[in-house]
């Protein structure tokens, strides 16, 4: 249901990442501090998404030399959505969309968010405004560099339509 409601709000996934930087850009200019924590939650799903879109269209992409049926291409869809942050991280990898040292950043990230997740409840630094804002930037120059990987992708593949697919 709720892919449902993003469809309808968004036509293509580029205006729900643009919207994402505008409102992480907004908190970051403004110094917003009581929304720090917010954006990093936003963030931490934005690039486990993101990475997940990222497999599945690389996917599409490589087997784009024959052509897939939609129970084929549903199916890869499924997987993909499926898949856990760790998994979609180490897919991301293997298939060369992400280099070693983008892997090991984005596995730091993702070992946090667990952290953060899981131990909320003894988090020391969720009131400590510096850290959280440090954190909120780390966060937002891993999701621009994932940004620059979208675009390159979506320039590979050469259609309009890839911006319409959504996980």
């Amino acid at each position: 249901m709720a892919q449902k409601l993003m469809q309808k709000e968004y036509t293509d996934i580029t205006q729900s990442i643009n919207g994402i930087a505008e409102e992480i850009n907004l908190v970051l200019n403004s110094r917003n501090k009581e929304r720090y924590f917010e954006e990093i939650i936003l963030l931490y799903s934005f690039i486990e998404n993101l990475l997940k879109w990222l497999v599945f269209v690389k996917i599409l992409w490589q087997k784009s030399d024959k052509e897939l049926t939609q129970k084929e291409a549903n199916k890869l869809r499924s997987f993909c959505k499926k898949l856990n942050f760790y998994n979609a991280l180490y897919m991301a990898f293997s298939i060369s969309l992400i280099d070693f040292n983008l892997y090991k950043r984005i596995d730091m990230i993702r070992e946090e968010r667990n952290n953060v997740i899981h131990q909320f409840w003894m988090y020391s630094h969720r009131n400590n405004l510096l850290v959280l804002r440090k954190k909120l930037e780390k966060l937002a120059g891993v999701a621009n560099q994932l940004v620059g990987i979208f675009n390159q992708l979506a320039q590979e593949v050469g259609i309009d339509e890839v911006y319409e697919i959504f996980l």
